[in-house]
């Protein structure tokens, strides 16, 4: 009976190892992505510097920047691929996201006085359009990804 246990316990270390190993592989292609988009200015000729004292705009108004995205109107259901606490971080993953032929959007909120930053993507009216965008994300990208109703 011994053996029995033995025999089963490794079949099971076994599948787990080979089950986890592709969503890994996944994940390190992923990183490597992520690596490989850091901006490098190797090689590049220096630009010329302009001398000349600077003119200040009394005129000017300085503006807030617009955001690089666009938060559906209406209601519907939507599919969050991250919260963070950092700005950059969100809008960093937006640009990705952007890249890979998505329109993810950023939706703040507050909770327990902490600002949260809420990458989403999409604007479904229907439940199982929201449920084929997050599986294909879940497959592509091994995010943990999930549904939401926003109004």
């Amino acid at each position: 009976m011994g053996f029995y246990k033995y025999l089963l316990l490794l079949l099971a270390v076994l599948l787990l190892t080979f089950g986890c190993s592709k969503k890994k592989e996944e994940a390190a292609e992923l990183e490597r992505e992520m690596a490989g988009t850091q901006d490098t200015v190797a090689g590049t000729a220096e630009m010329p510097v302009d001398t000349s004292p600077p003119v200040a705009d009394v005129t000017a108004v300085p503006k807030e920047p617009e955001p690089a995205y666009t938060v559906p109107a209406g209601e519907g259901y939507t599919v969050q691929v991250a919260g963070c606490e950092d700005q950059s971080y969100a809008e960093y993953l937006v640009e990705k996201y952007s890249e890979r032929g998505y329109d993810p959007y950023i939706a703040s909120a507050e909770v327990n006085g902490q600002m949260y930053y809420r990458v989403r993507i999409g604007s479904f009216e229907t439940l199982g359009e929201a449920k084929a965008l997050k599986a294909q994300l879940v497959d592509r990208y091994s995010v943990d990804a999930w549904i939401d109703y926003t109004q």
